[in-house]
């Protein structure tokens, strides 16, 4: 199976924008996106994937349970299921690849804020 930036479906608010490479129908197991962060994402958590963030370029934090991560560019920052956290940038843009394991359901996403 091959998915391509040039077929992804582009999502985003305020601050964040990504393509989303493929969806639980396409494949089960995983699903992968392209993220561009110029601010701050929001306090979530997944309550059936965890996730796996390659930063590929600029600099940010991870805030994952209370605790702050400074990142860069080619750190993996592995989320678990279950476990609240956020990540923001301070100047610039952090672009990442996240990778949703098994994929990305919505119905499994908890928002702790709007």
């Amino acid at each position: 199976m091959k998915f391509s930036l040039k077929d992804a479906k582009e999502i985003g608010w305020e601050g964040f924008k990504a393509w989303v490479y493929n969806t639980s129908e396409d494949f089960s197991g995983l699903s992968g996106l392209y993220i561009e962060l110029s601010g701050r994402h929001g306090r979530v958590k997944s309550t059936k994937s965890d996730r796996a963030y390659i930063i590929l370029e600029g600099k940010g934090v991870f805030t994952i349970n209370g605790k702050d991560i400074s990142v860069g560019k080619m750190d993996l920052v592995v989320v678990p299921k279950n476990t609240p956290y956020d990540y923001r940038t301070g100047n610039g843009t952090l672009k990442a690849f996240l990778i949703h394991s098994p994929a990305y359901d919505k119905s499994a996403e908890v928002k702790f804020e709007e």
